[in-house]
């Protein structure tokens, strides 16, 4: 029997490539009791929640750099560019939830209006599915191209919804009464979110990419 050792090779940095999604929506979950901590004013579990993001960040960038080292030496990997261009922007998510823990954990001594609080259960609901799709699409690139392209294009649909609710958060903001500071925190806040969506869109997109080349 022949071995494609190409393909051997293909199959291990995909399956590196979803311990690294794993990682990024471990740390991207808990944003959503992170933010019900923030709201209550628990500073308590921000910390630990704060803690577990953190970690999950480390991770994933640790998976990242082994990625990067596996694809280095993989120099006859037709999609090695594609791979590395997937790894790079999904692993800009982590970052993305870090900084809206720690922009949240920073906004002190104001009570949450209730116009903003579902607006941002609603971009931090939006950003986690983003995600989980994403993973979902990443996942099937190996066994199902089309079902991974279809999970892309739902990522896509993810990201426009959340530009709605994010002009409608901003919105919202702008009709409150805030000081300029605590204006400008939250405004980063919701723009870091997102950005994030953003993100897993390229991310997406990468993956759409490399499930084209595996259909032939």
């Amino acid at each position: 029997m022949t071995i494609d050792l190409n393909k051997s090779k293909e199959r291990i940095v995909l399956e590196i490539i979803q311990d690294h999604i794993r990682k990024i929506l471990s740390a991207v979950k808990e944003l959503a009791p992170f933010l019900e901590a923030w709201l209550n004013g628990n500073e308590k579990e921000m910390e630990e929640l704060l803690s577990k993001i953190s970690q999950a960040e480390s991770e994933a960038e640790e998976i990242k750099l082994e990625l990067l080292d596996e694809l280095s030496v993989a120099a006859t990997l037709i999609q090695r560019e594609d791979m590395m261009r997937l790894v790079l922007i999904a692993d800009e998510i982590a970052d993305y939830a870090e900084g809206t823990a720690f922009r949240l954990k920073g906004l002190k001594n104001w009570k949450p209006e209730s116009e903003i609080v579902e607006d941002l259960r609603n971009l931090v609901a939006t950003m986690i599915r983003s995600v989980e799709t994403l993973r979902e699409s990443i996942f099937t690139i190996v066994e199902d191209a089309e079902k991974a392209k279809k999970a892309a294009e739902e990522v896509d649909k993810l990201e426009r919804f959340m530009d709605q609710i994010h002009r409608a958060a901003e919105q919202t903001l702008f009709d409150l009464d805030l000081d300029h500071r605590t204006l400008i925190r939250l405004l980063n806040i919701v723009t870091n979110l997102e950005d994030a969506v953003d993100t897993a869109r390229r991310a997406a997109d990468a993956v759409r990419i490399i499930a084209v080349a595996r259909q032939g």
